[in-house]
């Protein structure tokens, strides 16, 4: 009997699926642990702080779905076990229709940053937010590409990690906790092991359509290297950041996620086949988010006196 596709739902349904929903908790994570550092000096400020949130969530929707329709338009997405949206992968828009969704979700990111950081007295974070929908956009489209070139771990894991968790504190305060730092460099190096383990996986598929990625240029022993060293940074990081009292000793409830980024690395071997490092890929995804709620938690609960 053959297999029919599914049939298109509805329009609201079609442009849901394209956004790639279950990877937000990326974005989401960082900003919810941006304003939780805040908790212990009072600073909080719940409207900037909920703007925040939804920033970050448009601007990690509008790289994904621009991401699918450059991908899609390169060939980069042409195989059956690619990262590709639902949307895409059955043909229920175009690559122009979505890269019209992108142009859309940035457009809204920029009209909600420009009155966060005007409706908060300052103005300086223009550039930080005009710098994240730069790289948003650059990410996959053309002339930069930076996801086609040796630059995506950089360019995922700098934004989406230090970038929302700073932004996110810098708009609700002048002061910046040291925590800040601390926290947002754990998930920096999460994020970045997130698509390093997403080019390990397709690197064969990559090289072929001229996608040269790190993971593409780097032999099987370094591209296994380098995902240890990311993964087997977080509670280096979390651990400097405890003993130099940057972070409160309530964030030792990190130490779970912490001790799982550690089994992942281990995990990691040069003989891990596409489906191999997908399951590390959703490891990554996983520990992200642990980490990002153990850290939250633990800065909320050092408010309590």
């Amino acid at each position: 009997m053959a297999l029919h596709a599914p049939a298109r739902p509805g329009t609201l349904a079609v442009l849901l699926a394209s956004l790639r929903l279950r990877s937000l908790t990326v974005a989401a994570v960082s900003s919810v642990v941006g304003t939780a550092a805040l908790v212990p000096g009072r600073a909080v400020q719940p409207l900037i702080a909920a703007g925040c949130l939804l920033l970050s969530l448009l601007l990690q929707a509008g790289t994904n779905v621009l991401n699918d329709a450059e991908d899609a338009l390169t060939g980069a997405d042409d195989y059956a076990g690619s990262g590709a949206s639902l949307s895409m992968r059955q043909s229920w828009i175009s690559p122009a229709q979505a890269r019209m969704i992108a142009a859309v979700l940035f457009a809204a990111a920029a009209v909600l940053g420009v009155t966060i950081a005007l409706g908060a007295h300052r103005p300086g974070l223009l550039l930080l937010g005009l710098v994240a929908i730069v790289v948003g956009w650059a990410y996959t489209a053309p002339p930069f590409r930076l996801a086609y070139r040796p630059l995506g771990e950089a360019a995922s894991g700098l934004p989406m990690g230090l970038g929302i968790v700073w932004g996110t504190a810098a708009a609700q305060t002048s002061t910046v906790p040291n925590a800040v730092w601390w926290a947002g460099a754990a998930l920096a190096l999460l994020t970045a092991a997130i698509l390093h383990a997403n080019n390990a996986r397709d690197r064969v598929h990559d090289l072929a359509v001229g996608k040269r990625t790190l993971a593409t240029r780097l032999s099987d022993d370094s591209v296994v290297l380098e995902f240890r060293l990311l993964m087997a940074g977080v509670p280096l990081v979390l651990a400097a950041g405890l003993l130099t009292r940057g972070l409160p000793w309530w964030c030792l409830l990190a130490v779970i996620p912490a001790a799982l980024a550690v089994r992942s690395a281990t995990r990691a071997h040069r003989h891990l086949d596409a489906m191999g490092w997908t399951m590390r890929l959703i490891e990554c995804v996983q520990i992200h988010l642990l980490t990002g709620l153990s850290l939250g938690a633990g800065l909320v609960l050092s408010a309590v006196r």
